[in-house]
Order: C-alpha cells, then sequence, then structure tokens
C-alpha cells in the first residue's frame, strides 16, 4: 500500500541538491506529494520543479498555486491578477497555500483576510479546493468561509485546534492534515482529536522541510518520514499502518477531485 504526502515544499531550496529525490521517492512507496506556493515570485520554480520531477511519472507531483498569509510583505495586489491567469490556464490541483495567521501582528491581520477572501472567491470560481494555513484563526477562518458560501473543500494544512473546531471544518467538506506535530508526547489534545476523528477526515503530510517530527528533531524533514507518522496515528486510532494508509489516499483524492 503506498502513501501520499499531501503538503510538502519541495521545491525549496534545502532539496536542490536531491536530483533523484523524486525516483526515491516513488522506490520507498510514495505514490504522490502535493507541492503548494507560498508566493507569486515562487510559482515559475514551483512549475519547472512540478514539470521536471514529473518526468519519470506524470502524475507523481501535483501542486496548488496560492500567496501564504506569513509571506504578506512580499505579496502585491496585482499577484491576484497573475494568480487567477495561472487558475485559468495551468490547471493546479488547489488554490494554495493561503489562510489565515493571527499569531503576526495585529496590523496585518486586515490585509491578510482581504488577501484570502480574495483567493477563496478564486477557488469558487475555478471550482478548486484550496490548502489552508490557519494559526489562532480558526474560527474567523470558518466564518469567512461560512460567509463566501464556499462549498469546493479542501486541506486544512497542520491542523492543531480543538476537535469543535475539526467538526466544523469536517461539516464544511474539508479533511485535516496530520503531520509531525502529532508524534510529540506533550501533543495530548491533538492525540484525543486524532482517535476521535472519523476515517474519512483526515490526510497525512510532512510541511517539509519544516516541522520536523520528534524522531528527526533537528533535522530536514522530508516525506520518508509519512511512514514513521502513520505508525504513531495507528497506535492512537488502534489501527494498522496499511489501513491509515489507505483512510488517507482515498481521502485526498477524494478532496482534490481525483477520484
Amino acid at each position: 500500500m503506498g502513501w501520499i504526502d499531501s503538503h510538502c515544499h519541495l521545491d525549496f531550496d534545502e532539496f536542490s541538491e536531491e536530483h533523484d529525490l523524486t525516483q526515491r521517492l516513488i522506490t520507498a512507496g510514495c505514490d504522490h506529494i502535493l507541492v503548494p506556493a507560498i508566493s507569486a515570485n515562487k510559482f515559475k520554480r514551483l512549475q519547472e520543479f512540478k514539470n521536471r520531477s514529473n518526468r519519470l511519472n506524470e502524475s507523481f507531483v501535483y501542486i496548488a498555486l496560492g500567496l501564504h498569509p506569513f509571506f504578506l510583505k512580499e505579496h502585491k495586489l496585482e499577484d491576484l491578477s497573475l494568480l487567477e491567469a495561472l487558475l485559468e490556464n495551468e490547471s493546479p490541483l488547489a488554490v494554495g497555500e493561503i489562510g489565515l495567521d493571527f499569531l503576526l501582528e495585529s496590523q496585518s491581520h486586515e490585509s491578510q483576510i482581504h488577501f484570502f477572501e480574495s483567493q477563496v472567491r478564486l477557488a469558487q470560481k475555478y471550482k478548486l479546493p484550496i490548502i489552508v494555513h490557519c494559526r489562532k484563526a480558526h474560527d474567523q477562518l470558518c466564518s469567512i468561509l461560512k460567509r463566501l458560501k464556499f462549498s469546493q473543500g479542501g486541506i486544512i494544512h497542520a491542523f492543531s485546534g480543538s476537535t469543535q473546531q475539526a467538526q466544523n471544518y469536517i461539516q464544511l467538506g474539508f479533511v485535516l492534515g496530520l503531520g509531525g506535530a502529532l508524534t510529540y508526547d506533550r501533543a495530548k489534545a491533538m492525540h484525543k482529536m486524532i482517535k476521535l476523528l472519523p476515517e474519512n477526515a483526515y490526510v497525512l503530510e510532512t510541511d517539509s522541510p519544516d516541522m520536523a517530527p520528534s524522531f528527526a528533531k533537528g533535522q530536514v524533514n522530508t516525506p520518508f518520514n509519512i511512514p514513521q507518522i502513520a505508525q504513531h496515528i495507528s497506535e492512537l486510532r488502534g489501527e494498522t499502518v496499511a489501513q491509515i494508509f489507505k483512510a488517507s489516499s482515498q481521502n485526498f483524492k477524494r478532496v482534490m477531485k481525483l477520484s
């Protein structure tokens, strides 16, 4: 049974010397990876990474295009027009990585909301799911999705909210990205939430090169860590790793409209 990394940034400089990375991942059992963009000035690099990586397997790398809230200072209003042109002509799998990060200074929140709402509207227009980054803003983000009547679903990346917030997202058609954070013993609330999740409500992810799991602390995170992350989930849920791989892959394909 193969596996999918639903969120990694293998186009980043940390992997620039890993020329055989795609082949090694395929050999290790990885079926697909999804690589989301963070800013408009990285769109071309990401597209080139996809084309280069997919020479061996044309559907191994999927990409999402979007403007990440953490990099707000890099974004310009005209980037939204560029994004729309690429959504129309380049057929990315999703719009992302987009969202709200209210750990950032409060004076940035209004601009964050503007870029997020604009991209949600584009995703609705082009009938694409979204890849969502959210810190300290789950309730506000859910409220925006409901107000805009967003109906395309997507993935809530690196979810670490409450069980109730998880349920709110599931009701809106989203699945939750589970990654390295859950491997830490201190993540008790997350462990409780994972035990209660329906099997159709999660996907596996790493956020490579960041968010290293406990067993790789201090190292560059990679998709090769997915099987061990799945092992942690299997122990929490009392299921086999094969069941975790199967559910997460089915959920990814469903929410990304591949099945």
